[in-house]
């Protein structure tokens, strides 16, 4: 048994095909452009965790440095400001 087909389905057949190729090749520019994307999006986030982890590295060797044990402070007393002076003169 021979089918036969006639011009007229094998041209929309073709026109179909074709139609289909071009919809599959704007698919595969659109799924390139948001793969693009999402490349440079991890390559940032990557960046940035890069320095927030240099960053924690930086504050956690300063936590840990030793400050050398006691460390001493000098108290300066506070001074009532002279009641002699005026016109808004400042006394250190």
């Amino acid at each position: 048994m021979v089918e036969s087909i006639s011009l007229e389905q094998l041209k929309e057949q073709q026109a179909q095909l074709s139609q289909t190729v071009g919809n599959l090749t704007a698919q595969k520019a659109t799924l390139e452009e948001q793969l693009e994307n999402v490349r440079n999006s991890l390559a940032t986030n990557n960046g940035a965790l890069q320095y927030a982890t240099a960053l924690i590295q930086s504050i956690e060797q300063e936590d840990s440095v030793d400050v050398g044990g006691d460390t001493e402070t000098e108290e300066i007393p506070l001074t009532e400001p002279n009641s002699e002076v005026s016109d808004g003169e400042v006394v250190l």
